[in-house]
């Protein structure tokens, strides 16, 4: 996700286009561990079309979670200029998801938006990422940002709204 910010042209946004901008409320949470698939992408557009590959094999290796489960899709902050993602849930000990990498959300504030229109996803985070975080006061901590679904499709897509979480932490004051 990272990558996103470099090389989205918000401009040719879709997003951009309309007149209601999403509006990010804000929510403190607990750490949440994570249990998965990672896998690790060179560009968006690799990204783009291996996200989608990357769930489907995940619901296949995993059928007994529900579709009332809590899907996340994590990127852990790399210094490689490259996209990780992880595909998982919330580790809820040995009866849940077995083997797989884990990745802990912090602690923390967060900007959370809903997104309703999942073809809206990709511009929403350029967005958010490239305009409302630079306006809010706040600066993106070095932390994973991550998406929360409540189902996904057999196909590999998010299936009803879609959360966003940014991790933030405050613009120093010097």
């Amino acid at each position: 996700m990272a990558e996103a910010k470099l090389r989205c042209d918000p401009t040719c946004s879709t997003l951009s286009a309309m007149a209601d901008r999403p509006n990010p409320v804000f929510r403190t949470i607990e750490e949440v561990s994570l249990i998965g698939t990672m896998a690790t992408y060179d560009s968006q557009a690799k990204a783009s079309q291996g996200i989608p590959q990357q769930w489907r094999a995940f619901r296949l290796a995993h059928p007994a979670l529900e579709s009332s489960s809590k899907f996340y899709g994590a990127s852990p902050c790399t210094g490689d200029r490259k996209i990780h993602y992880l595909t998982g849930v919330a580790y809820e000990g040995p009866d849940g998801v077995v083997g797989g990498e884990r990745l802990t959300l912090e602690a923390g504030e967060y900007a959370v938006i809903h997104v309703n229109d999942t073809a809206l996803l990709r511009d929403t985070w350029t967005w958010l990422l490239g305009h409302w975080l630079a306006a809010s006061g706040r600066r993106e901590k070095n932390a994973p940002e991550f998406e929360r679904f409540t189902s996904i499709s057999e196909a590999g897509t998010p299936i009803g709204p879609v959360e966003i979480w940014i991790p933030l932490e405050p613009l120093s004051r010097d």
